[in-house]
């Protein structure tokens, strides 16, 4: 009776361990899930699944620190980093020992200006973490411009201030997001751009390697309030990627009502123009024509008091 107890204790552990595996793996799901898809709720939907780098796919790097347009030339620092998740890979040795390292989103290596890496310094500059992690849009006003991803990470000292560490996803007809500059714009707070499609709504599709199939642009359309393709002349489509009968004959125009309207109002305001420059001329020649004669009439008064 005690061995068969003991067996069923047994099995009962085992299928809670594979549960709780099974809900720790859920809840790893759910905490990417809800960081690599932003809802704006202005009609754009954001999602960076892809952006999120696995163990063994090699981290984002980027090396920067000089701001433009500035006297002070300001030190490099080299930004190891990953989106929605801690750094996965490419991490230097003089980090491996840091505490906090296995929830880190993001690194800041100070080479000292040096070749050897045994001097280095390594600091936390953002932690990922579901309840730290904000999400925001670039411009409250226009989603179309971007989404910044911001992680909190540990002290600095002189003064003593949190660090901050944000990405900001510039929508651009980019397919690989490769970071283009690193800046520390105020003490402690950095800010890593990558201009790519990934900043840009899902509601802005990409078509044949392509945002808005290479035949339009991303931009917000306010009358309806959402995000959308506008398309070139001659193309339509969620994804400007149809090709309208009129573009590859050529045989017409499309001419929106409000372009009509204007090129029949500049129409009649010539034709006033023109008609009121023509009656000028008349009155003028009229007005001449009435001098002339009475001069003469004048010149026939002074010849008989004469």
């Amino acid at each position: 009776m005690s061995s068969t107890t003991s067996i069923a204790k047994i099995v009962l552990l085992v299928i809670a361990a594979l549960l709780s595996g099974s809900e720790l793996e859920l809840a790893s799901a759910i905490s990417h899930s809800t960081c690599s898809k932003y809802e704006s709720n202005m009609g754009a939907t954001f999602d960076l699944t892809d952006m999120i780098r696995a163990p063994g796919q090699p981290s984002y790097v980027v090396e920067d620190g000089d701001l433009p347009c500035t006297k002070v030339v300001e030190q490099n620092f080299t930004y190891i980093f990953n989106v929605c998740g801690a750094v996965a890979d490419s991490i230097p040795e003089k980090c491996l020992t840091m505490s906090g390292l296995s929830s880190a989103g993001a690194l800041q290596v100070d080479k000292r200006d040096s070749s050897q890496t045994d001097d280095d310094f390594c600091f936390v500059v953002g932690s990922y973490s579901e309840s730290t992690t904000t999400m925001a849009l670039l411009n409250a006003d226009d989603p179309t411009q971007g989404l910044s991803l911001t992680y909190f990470g540990d002290r600095c000292n002189h003064p003593p201030a949190q660090r901050k560490f944000t990405i900001e996803l510039t929508c651009a007809d980019k397919l690989n997001p490769v970071p283009s500059h690193a800046f520390e714009n105020s003490h402690c707070v950095y800010t890593v751009t990558i201009p790519s499609i990934y900043g840009c709504p899902v509601e802005c599709p990409v078509t044949n390697r392509r945002l808005c199939g290479g035949n339009g642009h991303c931009a917000y359309d306010y009358d309806n309030n959402k995000a959308m393709c506008f398309c070139n002349h001659g193309w339509s489509g969620a994804d400007c990627s149809t090709e309208s009968s009129t573009a590859s004959s050529g045989s017409s125009l499309n001419y929106s009502p409000a372009l009509l309207g204007l090129i029949i109002t500049l129409f009649v305001i010539i034709a006033v123009l023109v008609v009121s420059i023509v009656l000028m001329i008349k009155q003028l020649s009229a007005y001449r024509e009435d001098i002339a004669n009475y001069q003469v009439l004048k010149g026939d008064e002074d010849s008989t008091v004469v």
